[in-house]
């Protein structure tokens, strides 16, 4: 599965106003035309006044097929027309992203099932750089050694993908927890686990990472992942 990443960066003080606009016209005409919405979130800690959402595709061509179906509809010249005239966004990026075989989210359309506990939701959303050629072989130590310390301790796994256009060389994935509590407290056990400390071992030889990132992101109302 292909998924579509976005980030919007948004002058100060702009981004409520056009998160409502997108909400109101933007997601229906998308909705009608494009991949299926994934989660839509902004940022909480990190590089803030940003939006990170995220469309899914089986066919990676349906996506230029759905942007031009989009693109002819008066409803998205309307919604693009009033963006602008909001003048809220300063920055925009894009990157596609490849699933990986253990990722939770494998297949367009699959409905989000919540395995978290209470109500509210926060997302720590990773990117890990990889010197080239060594991705591979950190992605399947992960796969072998630390996702199943990490699924024992940690919330709820989204997502893992690694880029396919864009910033090649590497991994995005994301962890969703009740709050920033509940994820201090997991990673904390994690960390504290031999499985881990194992992991850690394992990896450090491989000389892998260039370096890492993450953000703290919340769910919009209308995000299909909260």
């Amino acid at each position: 599965m292909f998924v579509e990443q976005r980030i919007y960066t948004a002058h100060p003080g702009k981004l409520p106003a056009w998160l409502q606009l997108y909400e109101a016209e933007a997601a229906p005409v998308s909705a009608r035309h494009m991949g299926p919405l994934l989660g839509f979130f902004t940022t909480e800690f990190g590089p803030l006044n940003k939006a990170v959402f995220f469309r899914a595709y089986d066919d990676i061509d349906d996506r230029a097929r759905g942007m031009a179906a989009r693109e002819a509809d008066p409803a998205w010249t309307a919604f693009r027309q009033k963006s602008a005239a909001l003048g809220a966004l300063r920055e925009q990026e894009a990157k596609l992203l490849k699933t990986t075989a253990f990722s939770p989210i494998r297949k367009a359309g699959q409905p989000f099932e919540r395995r978290i506990g209470g109500t509210t939701m926060i997302v720590d959303h990773r990117t890990y750089d990889f010197h080239p050629g060594k991705a591979n072989a950190w992605i399947e130590a992960y796969e072998t050694l630390a996702l199943p310390v990490q699924t024992r301790h940690l919330g709820q796994l989204l997502l893992f993908a690694v880029t396919e256009c864009g910033p090649i060389n590497q991994a995005v994935f994301m962890w969703a927890y009740e709050g920033l509590g509940d994820r201090d407290r997991r990673r904390a056990a994690m960390a504290a686990d031999p499985g881990w400390a194992e992991f850690v071992k394992a990896t450090a030889g491989i000389g892998a990472l260039k370096q890492q990132t993450n953000m703290i992101l919340k769910p919009t109302a209308f995000s299909p992942i909260r």
